[in-house]
Formats: structure tokens, sequence, C-alpha cells
């Protein structure tokens, strides 16, 4: 979520008609500026080329800032798609979907008064003692505000916004046919595995009683967590929430951004932490927090402690998929190839007769992206180009529409995690023993 410095305040589009208003309203003015475009490059001599039509800073623009003002999963689309397919995507396109993971505007107090009033009645100020009308933070589905309930809790309450729910189907569909008509995804890409996922997960995260229940049960999972005491998870308040209004202590903290200017005992040790808690959530709990964003997190520096924010993105895993999935983790520690491609079909890829060098493509990125777990040392995130290398290996294929076959959604969902974890260390310009930290899971591995 944004911090509440310099942030914009617009009315969101409740209605089905009125999201797909805005939609076509967007398409309109890039089409204007497509012809406006094409006029001047005529008159200069030029023949218009339609993709440099379309890919004008003006059009990028626009396209980012219709989807952050409309948010729900209009905006998560396009977060999802940065992250999960930002190396397929034209650099252009890649740069405004990056935007929208820090770009929210607010709904207008009017409008939040009526998602509270809706919920909790006409007489919902009752409650409290105190009601801070300005956001604390927002995102793509809600925002985020501090109150103290007349019996003293000091609370955050996050509101969703009006609308989001009910439009997710619909908001998607016009996402990806704008992106599809303006000529901004590739036709010969295909993304529909990725949108299926979408769905499924911005109705999970919508319902803010299933994240409640997701928080109360991650609690219960951290207690045989070794590391428990070094983390923070808020108390869920279901007395407070509904569907759309989720209610939990109010935790202080800060960026974990405000970790690059410490010491690198501590980056060090927090990102331990961190991935620590990933190998626990993954091979102990079988329940991963998949949303890697860094503002699901805060630091207390005078404590030395993580916060644990948003559990909107929990996914449990199958204990055998779990299995399946250590395998090939394992396979590629030991670099052995014949276990890694065995362990690869078992988990469902390879399935559509991939090619054979569209397979050992695929080999290769799995092994490459397992570089930290077998580097025997404090693996410098910051100073690697891992991630360079993996996109330029995934590239040398790219013009062949069939060469990319897209993982099974479990397999998606840890490697978006597993790559927010990366940039994450990268961006703290932390050093980890990773291969240390997953050495317990390499040496049971057939628990």
């Amino acid at each position: 979520m944004s911090n509440s410095q310099n942030r914009k305040s617009a009315a969101v589009p409740q209605s089905r008609v009125s999201r797909l208003a805005r939609m076509g309203s967007l398409a309109g003015r890039i089409a204007g500026n497509v012809v406006l475009e094409g006029g001047r490059h005529l008159v200069q001599g030029k023949k218009p080329v339609i993709s440099d039509l379309l890919l004008t800073p003006k059009n990028l623009h626009q396209v980012a800032d219709k989807l952050s003002t409309m948010r729900g999963a209009a905006m998560k689309m396009g977060q999802l798609l940065s992250m999960d397919s930002g190396s397929l995507l034209p650099d252009e396109l890649s740069s405004i979907l990056e935007r929208l993971r820090s770009d929210a505007v607010t709904m207008p107090m009017s409008q939040l008064v009526m998602v509270l009033e809706r919920h909790w009645g006409e007489d919902w100020n009752e409650r409290f003692s105190r009601f801070s009308f300005e956001p604390l933070a927002a995102a793509s589905i809600g925002q985020v505000h501090e109150a103290t309930c007349t019996q003293g809790r000091h609370l955050a309450i996050k509101v969703q916004y009006p609308g989001v729910r009910q439009s997710i189907d619909s908001d998607i569909d016009n996402v990806y046919s704008l992106l599809r008509m303006t000529g901004l995804i590739p036709k010969t890409l295909d993304l529909q595995p990725i949108l299926d996922e979408a769905r499924q997960q911005l109705k999970q995260e919508a319902d803010y009683l299933a994240e409640g229940a997701h928080l109360d049960a991650y609690r219960q999972h951290l207690q045989s967590f070794k590391r428990n005491a070094d983390l923070i998870v808020p108390t869920f308040h279901a007395d407070l929430s509904t569907t759309e209004i989720l209610t939990m202590d109010y935790v202080a903290g800060d960026s974990l951004d405000v970790l690059r200017s410490m010491s690198a005992e501590k980056r060090t040790d927090i990102m331990s932490l961190i991935f620590s808690l990933f190998f626990a959530e993954l091979f102990d709990f079988k329940c991963v927090q998949t949303d890697p964003n860094l503002a699901n997190y805060l630091y207390q520096a005078d404590k030395h402690k993580l916060v644990l924010l948003d559990f909107g993105a929990v996914r449990v895993f199958n204990p055998d998929f779990v299995q399946k999935y250590r395998n090939a983790m394992c396979a590629t520690v030991k670099q052995d190839r014949q276990s890694l491609d065995t362990a690869l079909h078992e988990l469902g890829f390879f399935q559509n007769g991939m090619k054979v060098a569209n397979r050992e493509v695929v080999s290769d990125i799995f092994m490459m992206a397992a570089e930290p777990l077998r580097y025997n040392g404090d693996y410098a995130f910051g100073q690697s180009d891992l991630a360079k290398r993996i996109q330029a290996r995934g590239l040398s294929v790219s013009g062949d529409p069939d060469a990319w076959h897209t993982p099974p959604p479990d397999v998606l969902f840890l490697h978006r995690k597993m790559a927010g974890l990366y940039l994450m260390a990268a961006r703290l310009n932390a050093s980890v023993n990773v291969h240390a930290l997953f050495a317990h899971y390499l040496n049971n591995q057939q628990e």
C-alpha cells in the first residue's frame, strides 16, 4: 500500500456500466491520439507505424492513470501483469504497469462514509472515540484508516472500494480487451492462464472475512516457527469486520526501506528471517502469503522486529504438490538435470508437447533461479545480475509463439513470491546464506 503523502482522491466507479464506460472513453482517447500522431508523422513525410503511434508516452500515461482511478481488478490486473510477465511485455507497457504497484487514488470521504453506513449502520461513528478520515495507505482493492474504538482498542481498518467485488470478472475482461486492442499486449502472448488465476485471487482478496480467517490461521502456524518472537502479526477483530471491512490492531512501524541505511548485519538478519519464513510457509505450514509487495511488511527498529500486514493473497498448497516442488528444488541444488526434468514433468510442465529446445530453456531458468540456494555462503543479492541472466535466457526463444508455456497455477504463485523476495533482498542490498536456510529441507527431502 502507498503512503498518504501527495495522494489524489477520486470517486470509484461502482457499476459495471460506469466502469465499462471508463474503459470505452479511454479507448476513444487513445484512438484519437493515434489519429493525431499519425497526421503529425504524415506532415513530416514519415510513414506511420501503428505500434509507434500506440506506444506513445501520452497513451501509456493515460492507460496507467485510468487503471489507478478505477482501482479494483483493473488496477490489480496491471500489477499482476507487471510482476508475472514483465519480461515478455513491451518495455513501455511494463514501465506503466510497474507504476501501478505503488500508485493508488483514494476515494472521497462521502463515498467512504457511504460504505461504512452500509456495513455498520448510520450510527457507526458511535462505536469509535476517534476515526481518522485521512487514509494511512491505499492500494488496488481498499484503503486503510486509523481509529480508536470506545473500548480503547487502537485499530487499523481496511475499507474496500465500493463495487470492487462485483466488477472483478468484467474489469479483467475489459482491461484485457483494451490492452489487446491497443497492441500493448502482443497477439502471440497467451495470458489467459494468468487472467484466470487473477480472477480467483482477486475474489479471494476481496473477501475480508476470509482474510481475517487466514490471519488467525497464520498466527497459529507461526507458533511452531523458530523465530516467531521476531515477528508481529496484528490481531483480527471479527466483531468490527465484514466482507468489505477488515479491522485489525494498529501496529506501528517503518517501511523496510529504512533498512537500506542501516548496518549490513541488520539487513542480512531481516532478509534471513523473511527467507526462513518463506521456507516454513511452503514446507511446514503449506500455506504461503504469495504477495511479495514490500509494503506488506513493516520494521520496528527499536525492537528489531518484522511486522506482517497483508493476508489477502494467502494460498494453501496440497502436500503432494509441496513434495513435488521440493523434489524440483533439491534437484536444482544438486544440479541433477535428469531429476529436475522428472520433477518438472510431475509438477505439470511440458504437458502440451513442448519443443525439446524450449524444455531446455525452462530447465535452464529453473536451475538459474536456484543459484542462491546452491551458493555455499552469503549470496550478495545487491551485486547479482541473476534477474538479467534469467530474462536473457527466456528472451532467447521469446520470438517463437509456441515457446512459452505458462506453469501450473501453484507454481506461478510460488515463483511470483520467490522473485519478489529476490528483488526485495536486492533492494535492501542484503547478503543472505539461503543455502544454509534451505539445508534442513534438502536433508529431509522424503518427509
